[in-house]
């Protein structure tokens, strides 16, 4: 009997060592929480406004007006993705695609001629243009031409201890 009970607080004692502070947790639950609602939102935000049905005035050839900013690029080699936003409104780009998903207008729409070294490269008519992303600022844009407004500055990295770490 006696061997039996030191044999179980032995087992206690190993397992408590084992165990994760629930307080500790709880909070960076709640943070993680709080980051995939709010990436929710702007995706469905995103989301509503390009099913939002929008009575679009003809294409007007590419002029000098036009603002090319590359917003994202991701993927891997040979099928890198890019968002391109073309004077405000995005635009999904495909490498291998020539036209953004969801194109209706193809008369009106820039063509995607290639993805190279973080820089988008896209036609329209006889006019080129080109937008690229700094690799020296991590989500900083480069608008194809200058413009008054200011881009939004990236978001910072979150540091997120391990479960039971100390930060």
């Amino acid at each position: 009997m006696r061997a039996t009970k030191r044999k179980l607080r032995f087992c206690v004692a190993v397992l408590s060592m084992f165990r994760t502070p629930v307080d500790a947790a709880e909070g960076e639950l709640d943070k993680v929480r709080e980051m995939l609602r709010i990436d929710t939102a702007r995706a469905l935000a995103a989301e509503r406004a390009r099913q939002a049905p929008v009575a679009k005035p003809a294409a007007a050839p590419a002029r000098r007006g036009d603002r090319v900013v590359l917003t994202s690029l991701y993927g891997t080699k040979g099928t890198l993705n890019a968002i391109v936003q073309v004077n405000g409104e995005s635009r999904f780009y495909r490498q291998g695609d020539e036209l953004p998903r969801g194109a209706t207008d193809t008369a009106g729409e820039y063509r995607l001629q290639r993805i190279d070294d973080g820089c988008v490269y896209l036609r329209k008519g006889a006019s080129v243009r080109s937008a690229c992303i700094l690799p020296s600022a991590p989500g900083a844009w480069v608008a194809a031409e200058p413009s008054s407004a200011a881009p939004m500055p990236a978001m910072p990295p979150i540091f997120v201890p391990p479960l039971g770490g100390r930060p």
